[in-house]
């Protein structure tokens, strides 16, 4: 829960950072920003609510996991609130629509006993919110400098961990089919596509030494989450993914503090 916490501590700084660029800039509102940034977050809370359900199934008696759903649908519902009151876009208001009913629809279901038919409805809303937030972002986009596009991309990272770890916990549980299988495949393509960026990027000191540790931890952890039924391993790729959020976490701090 540790770790969780403090990798989700970023985002009100990052917020911050970005408003002052843009508006230094004249590239957008107070109001764009604060959107981007809930759409930022939308994105990561989509997948890790249902990751996490996916993994109480597995293994109903970590409370860790327990804590940090709920703490997932609390943020849910103050990032749904802060798009309420910050758009005036008929676009975002009426995808805010669709995304509180998916709220309320997670809420009810995450309170039932886990069940095939509960886990199905879970993978669809969280494709619902993560549909939603990509088109808020669209909405309130503006063209971002070099470096917060790096910043974006280390989000983005841990954004695909969540959504990787999403499909393996939900293959386990029993949905094996072929479009959740390449859904976990194009992120993983995803995740290395930005891995690949970051590989370019001039880090220093520890900051390059966080960069070597994703690298070095991908590399082992990439053919677990890609071998699914021929090992069976979602207590370490729970806690990996873990590991892989906060090291990104040191990233994300770095280019915060070069915007």
């Amino acid at each position: 829960m540790k770790k969780f916490l403090k990798c989700g501590g970023v985002r009100p700084l990052l917020f911050v950072l970005l408003l002052l660029g843009a508006e230094l800039m004249g590239a957008a509102t107070r109001k764009d920003v604060r959107l981007l940034e809930a759409s930022e977050e939308l994105k990561f809370i989509s997948q890790q609510i249902v990751m996490d359900y996916f993994y109480l199934a597995l293994n109903p008696q970590k409370k860790e996991a327990a804590d940090k759903l709920q703490h997932g649908l609390a943020q849910l519902d103050e990032q749904l609130r802060l798009i309420a009151i910050s758009t005036k876009n008929e676009d975002t208001k009426d995808v805010l629509t669709f995304l509180a009913f998916s709220r309320d629809q997670i809420l009810e279901t995450v309170s039932q006993p886990y069940s095939k038919e509960n886990g199905a409805l879970m993978l669809d809303y969280s494709e619902v919110l993560l549909e939603g937030a990509e088109s808020i972002a669209n909405n309130h986009k503006y063209t971002f400098s070099k470096e917060e596009q790096m910043l974006i991309d280390v989000k983005g990272m841990a954004y695909l961990v969540e959504r990787i770890t999403k499909y393996y916990m939900a293959f386990q549980a029993g949905f094996d089919d072929l479009n959740n299988v390449r859904q976990l495949k194009d992120a993983v393509g995803l995740f290395e596509d930005r891995l690949g960026r970051i590989g370019h990027y001039p880090y220093r000191g520890g900051s390059a030494e966080a960069r070597s540790a994703v690298e070095r931890f991908w590399s082992v952890v990439k053919r677990y989450y890609l071998s699914l039924d021929k090992s069976k391993m979602p207590n370490i790729l729970y806690l990996s993914a873990g590991h892989l959020e906060e090291i990104l976490g040191k990233l994300e701090l770095y280019h915060i503090k070069n915007l």
